[in-house]
């Protein structure tokens, strides 16, 4: 099953490239399963387990990636952060806990940094790394009864960011 699955063309896509449930989804699972007759739940789980480790590992050799810091919900899942440790072959696997950024915070840190981004007329994009035509301020501010001023836009480029805990 495992094998089918990594038979995937947009595996071998270069990046960047995103996709979603457009073309993973539970249609997709089931036609791997058909070529391989059934299997035990907790068997199609480990095989999805073991796809996402070796995915992310596959997508970062290229990069020589020399740390990984991983975050979201699945740090909390020790069969997948071991499968990881294991195709990333000697790679430190670190998470962004141990960098002080809650792992299981990691979308609100990014919603806040776009909005901060956006409210000061910052490009949220880089088109090296999202594939978008060019640099862009992303979303809009919808004031609503009572407009609080908007912050200037910014007077010098913003390239970095500082989490700060208080």
């Amino acid at each position: 099953m495992l094998d089918r699955l990594l038979a995937e063309p947009y595996y071998r896509l270069p990046p960047p490239k995103t996709t979603g449930k457009e073309l993973f989804h539970a249609g997709h699972v089931r036609e791997a399963l058909a070529g391989v007759g059934p299997l035990p739940p907790q068997d199609v789980i480990a095989t999805l387990t073991r796809l996402t480790a070796r995915t992310v590992a596959d997508a970062l050799r290229p990069l020589g990636a020399t740390e990984v810091v991983a975050s979201g919900g699945g740090t909390r899942n020790p069969a997948l952060m071991a499968a990881l440790r294991a195709e990333l072959a000697g790679t430190p696997l670190r998470t962004s806990d141990e960098l002080g950024m809650p792992a299981a915070a990691k979308e609100a840190y990014a919603f806040a940094v776009l909005g901060f981004l956006t409210v000061h007329g910052v490009a949220g994009t880089v088109p090296a790394c999202t594939g978008a035509r060019g640099a862009r301020v992303l979303g809009s501010i919808t004031p609503g009864g009572r407009v609080p001023p908007l912050a200037s836009p910014a007077e010098r480029r913003v390239d970095s960011l500082v989490v700060m805990d208080r």
